[in-house]
């Protein structure tokens, strides 16, 4: 008897480096949220790639900034996701985006770029973001002081509803 694979998606780790991150800040002003939407490139690799794209939302004029980012691979690093699964666009206030790129460790430094890795939370595909730092002997993570919780991502609609 012949069993069926599933279908299944490569969601990439991501990475989104501080200083363009600013650079958005700066060329969107009114900044209230990040805006991440699924970004499929144009590529011959079978495994199909989704990465994210990065607007700037500005509540005050209910515009999106015409600024807008791609987020890197980071590390080859993927989550292959099985149905049923829902994409939506995801969302990081500018408070988050902020406490995250701001805060210092616990030894003062602060990041260098932030890593969003792919996660399922009830059907939705959302994001937990880390925070890195570059170092001679290769990049490290910086955790917040105490805070076992990750920043995520809230996919729209959110996949906290019930």
């Amino acid at each position: 008897m012949l069993t069926k694979e599933k279908q299944t998606q490569k969601f990439y780790w991501l990475k989104y480096e501080i200083s363009t991150i600013q650079s958005m800040i700066l060329n969107s002003p009114g900044i209230d949220q990040f805006v991440f939407c699924y970004f499929f490139p144009d590529t011959d690799k079978k495994e199909k790639p989704l990465q994210l794209i990065a607007y700037g939302y500005m509540a005050d004029t209910n515009q999106y900034s015409s600024y807008f980012d791609k987020l890197e691979v980071y590390n080859n690093s993927a989550l292959d996701l099985s149905g049923p699964i829902i994409m939506s666009n995801n969302l990081i206030s500018l408070a988050d985006i902020q406490l995250l790129i701001n805060t210092p460790d616990v030894n003062g430094d602060k990041p260098d770029y932030l890593v969003f890795i792919p996660n399922l939370a009830q059907g939705h595909v959302l994001y937990n973001v880390k925070r890195f730092k570059r170092i001679d002997t290769g990049d490290v993570e910086l955790l917040f002081s105490n805070d076992p919780d990750p920043i995520k991502t809230n996919p729209s609609p959110p996949a906290t509803i019930s």
